[in-house]
């Protein structure tokens, strides 16, 4: 396995790898979320928890951490301006694995790749009725990670269909990609299970 570097959260100083914590760098206009890690200038590192977001949100804390003075923004923005880019992310890697031909959208097809044996992640609409979701979980191994997501507008604005209530990712890269970006969003905000 190859060696991946860690990095120290500011807000409960816990040592995580690189891809577990979120970028931060001062920007002209203050504090940037650097998701994509694609821009340049000394970086700070916080765990996607509210807990320690609060926390690093300090003066203190980030002047420590980006060894200059930065105004810290409000938590709730920036919590709202985290959460936008950890769902637009997992928008992203749904395209792509539809794209990708990796993905089972609706009931039927869901059942059919569940009595298959290629699932991956099963991933439900909020809104999707107590009825399917007992009716896929016959079909499904207990091992198959699933997750509460979105509603049945969004997966089917993503997927470019009228309502969808469940997806299935087929292919195991793209469900671990899934579930770590779909793990971070639970940390931010309260997903009902």
């Amino acid at each position: 396995m190859k060696h991946q570097p860690e990095r120290t959260c500011i807000g409960c100083r816990s040592l995580f790898k690189k891809d577990e914590v979120v970028r931060l760098i001062a920007g002209p206009d203050g504090l940037l979320i650097d998701y994509r890690e694609k821009l340049s200038g000394r970086a700070a590192y916080v765990c996607p928890k509210k807990e320690c977001i609060a926390k690093a949100l300090t003066k203190e804390a980030l002047g420590r951490a980006l060894r200059l003075k930065v105004r810290p923004p409000d938590v709730e923005t920036f919590l709202s301006q985290l959460t936008a880019s950890i769902t637009e992310k997992i928008k992203e890697l749904l395209a792509i694995s539809m794209k990708a031909g990796k993905l089972a959208a609706g009931y039927s097809a869901v059942r059919d790749a569940l009595e298959k044996g290629r699932v991956e992640l099963l991933l439900y609409a909020c809104d999707l009725s107590d009825g399917t979701r007992e009716k896929l979980s016959v079909h499904s191994r207990e091992s198959i990670r699933h997750e509460t997501l979105f509603t049945r507008d969004v997966f089917g604005g993503i997927l470019n269909r009228e309502l969808v209530g469940v997806v299935a990712i087929l292919d195991k890269g793209l469900a671990d990609a899934l579930w770590d970006q779909s793990q971070r969003l639970k940390g931010l905000i309260n997903i009902s299970e």
